[in-house]
């Protein structure tokens, strides 16, 4: 789905709305000024209603490779043997 953009002139006469049709959308939308981006308006997370709407949610999430990861988890070991 491509991102929504409104006329901040538009947005501004019924942002309620603009509001609804973000939320509605669940897609970030931004607000044009002379055809210029000056804003974005973004959707808050909304907790997952099932297990399985977690479990597709956690699929699309971005992973790190393998050898991030692992310097990562190196990196929080590193830094909880030095916290006192």
């Amino acid at each position: 789905m491509s991102e929504l953009a409104i006329p901040v002139a538009e947005a501004a006469k019924d942002f309620l709305r603009v509001l609804a049709l973000v939320e509605r959308s669940g897609e970030p939308t931004t607000l044009l000024r002379d055809g210029k981006p000056v804003a974005k308006l973004v959707p808050m997370p909304q907790p997952a209603a099932s297990c399985e709407e977690l479990a597709a949610r956690w699929e699309k999430l971005y992973k790190l490779p393998a050898e991030e990861a692992e310097a990562f988890a190196n990196d929080l070991e590193g830094i909880s043997r030095a916290w006192p």
